[in-house]
């Protein structure tokens, strides 16, 4: 996914909309390196309208009567969420499909889109991503499950506050039927909630669960060996186990390798003196993440968890010296 403003370079450009108009109408024209399918789809994956585009070339879709929500606009292989009502809506520009981030488009007819800017959170690329409350009453329907699905934050309360302000009515649209699905998952996974209990096979295929360590402060690392950062993570992690390390407490690197034989090769690399696990699922990205993701609310990796010694979460989204100001803070606090 692109993020409109951030990776792609995109002017939102305001203009008056015209009271004729009956269905949303894309169009426009588009400078490309090479013919592109420009696609509208729900944020569900439904295709709703395409066309196939060359560069310089006058394109047009719909029109195409649409409940105002959040939708896809896609250009081949990647896609903005953006929201979108039953408008005349022109976009032009260029779109560098070999390198997203040099593509600048200019939209009009997304007034509404505009107006939610305003609200996204200012520190977009944060872990603690947030939203004003202040936002309450200032938008309407479900552009507050837009503004939720465009902001991505990764935590319970910024989107238990945007669920908050919708309707009835508001929740039975697809964004807020997401967002009530988002919250009700986030809920789940907070800090202070009961950690999933997850049984993982260790390297002699003894079944390991998180529940044999109860009466201990448990770190868990989830990893693969493909990913360079989750390595990098891993050597920042054994000094502080090194240091730290007790009968109170316990490392677990939980490998997402989709093959055994990758992450037996990483344990004879690296030979880490803590509970090496591997879930055969292996790590799936996309909307349909697998069962331990989908438990512990992760999409990206590598992603540390600190849980206490009654099994409930302490922190998530560790990193570097972090991991050890959340054990000394934890140890602390008994």
């Amino acid at each position: 996914m692109f993020k409109i403003g951030y990776i792609l370079v995109i002017s939102v450009l305001m203009s008056v909309t015209t009271l004729a108009q009956s269905g949303l109408r894309i169009s426009g024209k588009v400078r490309l390196l090479q013919p592109t399918e420009i696609a509208l789809k729900t944020i569900e994956g439904e295709a709703l309208v395409s066309a196939s585009v060359k560069s310089g070339e006058e394109f047009a879709m719909g029109p195409l009567e649409i409940e105002p929500d959040v939708y896809l606009i896609c250009f081949g292989e990647t896609s903005q969420p953006i929201y979108l009502t039953n408008t005349e809506v022109t976009i032009k520009g260029f779109y560098d499909c070999k390198h997203v981030g040099n593509s600048s488009l200019n939209f009009t007819g997304i007034e509404k889109y505009h107006e939610l800017l305003k609200w996204l959170p200012k520190e977009q690329f944060s872990q603690d991503k947030t939203i004003d409350p202040g936002v309450k009453g200032k938008l309407e329907g479900n552009m507050y499950s837009a503004l939720a699905y465009i902001a991505d934050m990764s935590a319970y309360e910024p989107n238990k506050i945007l669920l908050d302000c919708m309707s009835e009515e508001a929740l039975k649209t697809v964004s807020g039927r997401w967002l009530q699905y988002r919250s009700d998952s986030l809920y789940h996974y907070s800090i202070g909630a009961p950690a999933y209990d997850f049984t993982f096979q260790d390297a002699s295929g003894k079944k390991v669960s998180l529940s044999d360590f109860r009466g201990k402060f448990v770190l868990v690392d989830f990893w693969a060996s493909w990913c360079g950062p989750c390595r990098h993570e891993m050597k920042n992690l054994l000094p502080i186990y090194n240091e730290l390390k007790g009968d109170d407490l316990e490392f677990i690197s939980v490998s997402l390798d989709s093959k055994e034989a990758n992450w037996r090769k990483m344990l004879e690399e690296e030979k880490l003196p803590w509970v090496m696990l591997w879930d055969e699922e292996g790590f799936v990205i996309g909307n349909k993440p697998n069962k331990i993701q989908r438990a512990y609310g992760f999409y990206s990796i590598p992603f540390i968890v600190l849980i206490d010694k009654e099994g409930r979460l302490l922190a998530k989204d560790l990193r570097g010296e972090k991991v050890k100001e959340e054990i000394l803070k934890a140890r602390k606090n008994l």
